[in-house]
């Protein structure tokens, strides 16, 4: 765990200043997982347990190659990665490694689902959450923490996983951090809703070098047709920051690993 805080904190750090975070971080993080993971599965070796191991290696590589493949190679490629997973689901469930490993195709699927459907912008941010899973698809449970307790392998705590749990705490601390802006919108007397709850005005040529997105087409009632968000009388206009998804990610993984899963105490 202190490997892991480490190496998101630089990534954090990284993330903040250039908003891009080299792969060696996650190298490090399924590094330790991979081998982690190799322990268990020569601790009671089972073919089962070998071809979760091969899986979980095909994934890291999957995450970690950026170069494109032909189509045949990519179907061949995914078609091994469910096929070394779902023999184990079929046929050894009474395994708890098996049970417990199931979280890292279920993150797996999640997360890219997420980024090809644009609710994870970033390339890092699933990089990461997947490394999460390769290191801790169970909960972490060290000198009585988490504070809430962790139930039993199941196919409950495989769903409701470590890296889930992270990836929900991460989205309200995101939430949290957009409260700021709102306050000082009030304080500048910017109240235009529902632009005040995520993002502030800026003069339109400041807006190229910041890290922000402008904000997303807006209607024009007097004219009554669509306008994108066009420069203002004083020459500024509605933008949303950038915010570094690797620091929410960081501060929910410290959160999880202390406080736990809320979820866990109904």
């Amino acid at each position: 765990m202190i490997v892991l805080i480490a190496v998101l904190i630089s990534a954090s750090l990284h993330d903040l200043r250039s908003r891009e975070v080299p792969d060696i971080h996650w190298i490090i993080i399924c590094a330790v997982g991979l081998l982690m993971l190799t322990v268990a599965v020569f601790d009671g070796l089972t073919v089962q347990r070998l071809m979760v191991l091969v899986g979980s290696c095909l994934i890291v590589f999957d995450i970690l190659y950026d170069k494109e493949r032909s189509q045949l190679i990519d179907i061949l490629f995914y078609g091994s990665i469910a096929v070394l997973f779902a023999v184990p689901m079929a046929t050894a469930m009474s395994d708890n490694f098996v049970v417990i490993t199931l979280a890292i195709p279920i993150c797996y699927l999640l997360f890219v689902v997420l980024f090809f459907s644009g609710v994870l912008a970033g390339g890092a941010d699933v990089k990461c959450l997947i490394s999460l899973a390769i290191i801790f698809p169970m909960y972490p449970v060290i000198y009585g923490i988490p504070l809430i307790s962790v139930p039993a392998a199941s196919i409950i705590t495989s769903i409701i996983s470590f890296p889930l749990a992270v990836l929900l705490y991460a989205s309200l601390f995101s939430v949290l951090l957009m409260m700021p802006l709102m306050i000082m919108n009030i304080r500048r007397g910017d109240t235009e809703f529902p632009n005040m709850l995520f993002g502030y005005r800026v003069d339109a040529k400041e807006a190229e070098e910041l890290y922000v997105w402008p904000m997303a087409v807006k209607k024009n009632k007097s004219k009554n047709s669509e306008t994108s968000n066009e420069t203002q009388d004083d020459g500024k206009i509605w933008v949303t920051p950038k915010i570094p998804f690797i620091i929410p990610i960081t501060a929910a993984v410290i959160f999880t690993a202390v406080i736990g899963n809320i979820a866990f105490l109904f």
